[in-house]
This record gives C-alpha cells, structure tokens and sequence, in this order.
C-alpha cells in the first residue's frame, strides 16, 4: 500500500501501512490536521521512502537523542508559539539528553521511562543545576518523551510506539496553587514599595493577577485611563534568552480589566514619572510604547520584575513566595471578598469558573468557616 489522502471534515488526513518486523502483521498509521490536500501529500511523501527502505523498523544505531533532534524539527514546521517550541528544547535539552539521549531507540522501553522518572525526582534530575525536578516538570518531561515517540510511529519511523503503554507520573491530585500571601501580608508589601518605579506593576499584580508577561507586555496604547480598562492583547516572554513579544494562548487569555480609581490613580502616577525620565533622556529616548521601561525607554525583561520582587519581599522582612503567587494572592483575596467565581475568572483570563474555583478558593484558611458561619446564622434567623 502506497498511502492515501482523505478528507476528513475540514482538514486531510494522510494513511500509509507497515509490516511488523516482529508479527508480520501490517499496522495502519495516519497523521491528520493538515489543512490542504497537497500538505497531506508533502507529508506522505516524505514518510514512504522511510517506510520502504526499512520497512517501518527503526535504525539500530539511531539513538534517542537523534529522535528528540527530528521530533523537535517536525514541531518547528507545524508554526506552533515559539514560546511553546522554546518550552520543548529545554525539557528535551535539560532533561531528556543527559538522562536517555545516548540511548539506542530499540532500548528505550517502559523500564528505561520508569528509571528515567526516578532520575528527574532526584537531585541530579536537571542538567541546569537546580536539582530535583517537580512533580510538574516530571510529568511534562516524560509527556514530551512519548509526544516524540508517538511521532515516530506516525510517521514509519519506527514500527511500534516503545512508550504506547507508558503512563505518565502522577502529580498532586489537585490544581491547587502553591502559595499565596494573606491580605496582610500583601498590604504590607504594597506599603514597602511607595517609591519603587515598578510600583503600579506590584499593584497590578497583587490586585488584578496579571501574569508575569502579561504586565512586562502591556502598552499605554491598551490601557485606557479615562475608562478605567486595561486590554491584555499581548505578552513579554523569554524564547531562547531573547526577550519577544507573544500573544496570550488562549482566547479567554485576550481580555478587558476593569480597574478602579486608586488603579487609575496608580497608573497616571506612573505615566507621569515616564513623561519626566523622557524629557530627561531627550534624543536617546527609545519610544517602545511598553509602560515597564528603564530611564531610556527600553522595555525590561520579564525575569528583572521576579528579581526585584524577590529583593523587595525579603527587605519587607515577608514569606517569601514566587512572583506568580502574586496572581493566587490576587485571586484569593478576590474570592475571599465575596467576588463571583465567574467574575474572578474573567479577570484572570480563566476558561471557566470551575478552574479558578478548584485552583485558587482553597488557598484563604476561613473561607469554608465564613461560609459556614453565615449559613448557620441563616438558618438560626441571626444573620442579616
């Protein structure tokens, strides 16, 4: 069997066939999504040669290593975030080859999964030098190991999927966030930071739950002051150590925030500041419409808001907490003040409701006793 195109709603779906080097059965493969006839084709094309000279059985000497290098191109092809293709690399690079690249791809097998998941939960578990992964990370390594190898079935590179009955390793049983700051806590940040040039980021942050690249990202011409909203149409991120401007990933992600006045009022602090540092940088002013910019006009790096945040919770004397915990603080206190879950999720740019629920409600200690209480003094005819 040569292979064949068919259409499959609005997309092409390309088959082809090979023989089990093992059962001399034939296995039916397919790889779908491709959006004209002549892409499904390319496709085709360039899987049969492969099929034909080795019959569908891998290359003894092709190494794991040499899989993760073609799965990572083929992935480059496909025209996916670079954000999402730079997150591939360094899983594949930092935790992926050091551990099983030397591998021949006929070892790798569910064993060879199992040992490499032990190896990332210890100590030397990233070649980065920070030590045991999370059970996150675990989860996302072994997840990019089968995408890979499910690639390579798909396209006759080999002629079974050596990880089809691998599971990947479980994580907590909840979403749950990892921290938040009380409403203290954060109070007493927002006090420590009055003459920080990055104080309205801080209040943003801690009130409205803007991720990381979302504030480094914002422009003055998608914050409107007289209105009181901001539009998140585009981010700040890292990608192969170069900061670049992104999109947000998902459509709830794209979104209008409502800001009240003391926001407003933070805002126009800001812009002021920036109006006088550009008169004051004259000529070598570079005009990039980003509102977190140094004394020339040049947009910072996502990672320097992590840093000084770190530096200014420790010189507060606070719990240390990771700068996205700023966004599960903002969203607790959120929920803890009676917003509606529906409300919350909107602002933080939330799919549903039901994840902002399950992620975030757990992480305010008297939530469930308030609720409680207020029911009791229902039901007693005490409450208002």
């Amino acid at each position: 069997m040569r292979g064949s195109i068919r259409q499959r709603g609005e997309t092409f779906t390309a088959y082809w066939s090979t023989i089990d080097p093992g059962t001399g059965k034939r296995q039916q493969h397919t790889k779908g999504g491709f959006r004209t006839q002549g892409d499904a084709q390319k496709h085709l094309n360039a899987t049969m040669p492969k099929v034909d000279q080795g019959g569908g059985r891998p290359d003894k000497k092709m190494t794991v290593n040499h899989l993760l290098t073609e799965w990572i191109a083929a992935k480059s092809s496909e025209g996916i975030r670079p954000s999402t293709l730079g997150m591939y690399k360094n899983v594949v690079d930092g935790w992926l080859v050091p551990h099983v690249g030397g591998l021949r791809l006929d070892q790798l097998n569910a064993t060879r999964a199992a040992q490499l998941v032990e190896t990332l939960r210890s100590p030397v578990g990233s070649s980065l030098g920070r030590g045991a992964l999370s059970a996150r990370s675990v989860q996302l390594a072994v997840q990019c190991l089968k995408a890979a190898t499910r690639w390579a079935f798909e396209t006759g590179l080999v002629a079974r999927d050596p990880l089809a009955g691998f599971k990947r390793p479980k994580a907590q049983a909840s979403m749950a966030a990892s921290g938040a700051w009380t409403p203290g806590e954060a109070s007493a940040f927002l006090a420590s930071v009055t003459e920080d040039r990055f104080r309205a980021a801080w209040w943003l942050l801690l009130s409205r739950g803007l991720r990381r690249g979302e504030v480094s990202g914002l422009k003055w011409q998608n914050v409107d002051l007289d209105r009181g909203v901001i539009r998140v149409v585009e981010t700040r991120v890292v990608v192969s150590a170069k900061a670049t401007a992104s999109t947000p990933k998902t459509a709830a992600g794209r979104r209008a925030i409502p800001m009240d006045d003391r926001l407003v009022s933070e805002l126009k602090s800001h812009r002021a500041r920036q109006a006088t540092e550009r008169l004051a940088a004259g000529a070598a002013w570079e005009e990039s419409g980003y509102l977190f910019v140094d004394e020339l006009g040049r947009p910072y790096r996502p990672e320097t808001l992590s840093r000084n945040f770190t530096k200014l919770a420790a010189k507060a004397d606070l719990r240390p907490i990771r700068l996205h915990d700023t966004r599960h603080t903002a969203a607790s206190l959120m929920l803890a003040a009676g917003e509606a879950p529906k409300v919350v999720a909107e602002i933080l740019g939330h799919s549903s409701p039901t994840i902002t629920v399950n992620v975030y409600q757990h992480l305010m200690p008297g939530m469930g006793e308030a609720a409680g209480a207020r029911l009791t003094g229902l039901l007693a005819g005490t409450s208002g």
